[in-house]
């Protein structure tokens, strides 16, 4: 198995049952990374799985093979701090759109195909908490001690968890016109501050970077 570190060819010396990219990602890559950079992509055999970085169950069951050819490149810890809140940024702006034509959806009569519309989406709102999560391990942050409007950012999780687990009632119940006043009235104005919250982190973020140097 060859595996390249932006673009050069390192001596890792692997040899015969190379074990999962788990193995490589929490384990090998450490020593092969230079100081202050992490992984920015990975491809596999020409194909970007980048998705592996998120979930380490994923990235243990992802089986490598003596012929693979793996390329990461790396960025610097403050640009992956970045990119993450950036992308975060950009999911909450589609969730956004996205659960605005769901509610209209709602009202207009497609309740069930506005539900089952809304649980994909949720999905995504899975992956924007394992970003939060990311973001929290690897800057060493409690989110209890995080302050943005006189309230501590896990309490904005906190009022996310409530405002979902009522949306999940909403489809037990069957109730979707109570779906569409939650996710109108509560849901989107929640979204709407994790936006403002995901801004004021990257300015503080940036601000003690660059008064550090």
């Amino acid at each position: 198995m060859k595996l390249y570190v932006d673009e050069k060819l390192t001596d890792a010396g692997f040899g015969a049952g190379a074990g999962s990219m788990h193995d490589i990602l929490y384990g090998d890559i450490k020593s092969l990374v230079p100081v202050g950079m992490v992984v920015k992509s990975i491809y596999i055999n020409g194909e970007k799985y980048n998705d592996l970085m998120l979930s380490a169950d994923k990235s243990k069951a992802f089986k490598l093979s003596d012929g693979d050819e793996i390329k990461i490149t790396t960025m610097s810890q403050l640009d992956l701090v970045n990119g993450s809140i950036d992308a975060a940024a950009a999911f909450l702006r589609e969730f956004k759109t996205g659960i605005i034509k769901i509610t209209d959806e709602i009202r207009w009569g497609n309740s069930a195909g506005g539900f089952n519309n809304f649980s994909e989406y949720l999905k995504g709102l899975a992956t924007f908490v394992q970003i939060m999560e990311k973001i929290s391990e690897f800057l060493k942050i409690d989110y209890n001690n995080l302050v943005y409007g006189g309230k501590s950012i896990q309490s904005y999780f906190n009022e996310l968890e409530r405002i979902l687990s009522s949306v999940l009632s909403t489809q037990v119940e069957q109730d979707y016109v109570m779906l569409a006043d939650i996710v109108e009235f509560e849901l989107k104005p929640n979204i709407d501050i994790w936006g403002d919250i995901l801004e004021d982190m990257k300015t503080k973020i940036n601000g003690s970077a660059n008064a550090g140097k």
